[in-house]
């Protein structure tokens, strides 16, 4: 057994998109991610949707495929009302355990698209409008995770402080790193963030061909100006021209570990870090 199939045992994927997907085509479905996640070894993994909430699909795909922890959420898209506090309700009570803010939805992401509109977390001096407030005591009060989303730099320099005032414990800026190509993030805000107490999301993603292209090398050195201990490193994989999630997290890994990393620091960031953020 290789070093990375070693550290692909007991990890935790906290960022898969799988079908059925309104927008594109996916690698597969939840019982067959979850059906390889298993056979690898792995605790389990967060399924994401940015158009509906994947717990229940989550709930269903674990009966099929017992031995596998599976998990889902809610992105706050505008295909489920966005800032909804009865859509994020919903989720919670049925035990969705990560809130994304706007994703696809997002000002920010959309802007980057060359289009209008979009959900904006903050009013005219800069602080969070008021509609975000019921969605941060639910989270709070269900204990659940909050997740950056595709939100600006800004949006998260307000939000990350203003949830941890707020006493949410919980906090991820999903794919730090792929949030630098598209809303300028730099590693001194991320820096910031994770002293405010956010985990710091890096995914395979970025170093995809297809993507952003980030050399490993620069992936890594990012990782460990943050600090290892303040990362976590998923896929955001279930595209169909990149790798199904528990083998793109397995490349992710040995690529890490040829980049330079120590087998204890990769580790920290595929199982004890997401499983300490989820609460497992």
């Amino acid at each position: 057994m290789s070093n990375a199939d070693r550290l692909l045992e007991g990890a935790m994927d906290i960022h898969v998109h799988c079908a059925p997907d309104p927008r594109v085509e996916r690698r597969g479905s939840a019982i067959e991610f979850a059906q390889q996640a298993r056979d690898m070894g792995m605790l389990g993994m967060v399924l994401k949707s940015h158009d509906y909430p994947t717990h229940p699909v989550a709930y269903t795909a674990a009966q099929a495929v017992p031995g596998v922890t599976l998990l889902g959420g809610i992105s706050l898209d505008a295909e489920v009302g966005g800032l909804n506090p009865a859509a994020v309700e919903a989720t919670a009570k049925v035990g969705g355990r990560v809130v994304w803010m706007p994703t696809f939805s997002a000002r920010a992401d959309r802007q980057l698209k060359g289009l209008d509109g979009g959900i904006y977390l903050l009013d005219d001096d800069g602080k969070l409008v008021p509609e975000m407030y019921p969605i941060l005591e639910l989270i709070k009060s269900h204990d659940m995770v909050l997740a950056t989303g595709h939100i600006s730099t800004r949006e998260s320099m307000a939000l990350v402080p203003e949830a941890r005032g707020m006493g949410i414990s919980r906090i991820v800026v999903t794919h730090g790193t792929t949030m630098s190509f598209m809303t300028g993030m730099t590693l001194e805000d991320m820096k910031t963030l994770a002293e405010m107490g956010a985990y710091i999301e890096h995914c395979a993603h970025v170093m995809m061909p297809l993507t952003r292209r980030m050399s490993p090398s620069d992936l890594v050195a990012a990782i460990m100006t943050i600090g290892p201990q303040h990362c976590i490193f998923s896929t955001d994989f279930g595209q169909d021209y990149h790798p199904t999630p528990a083998e793109g997290l397995r490349m992710g890994v040995a690529t890490l570990l040829q980049a330079g990393m120590e087998e204890v620091e990769v580790g920290m960031m595929v199982k004890d870090n997401p499983c300490r953020l989820l609460g497992l």
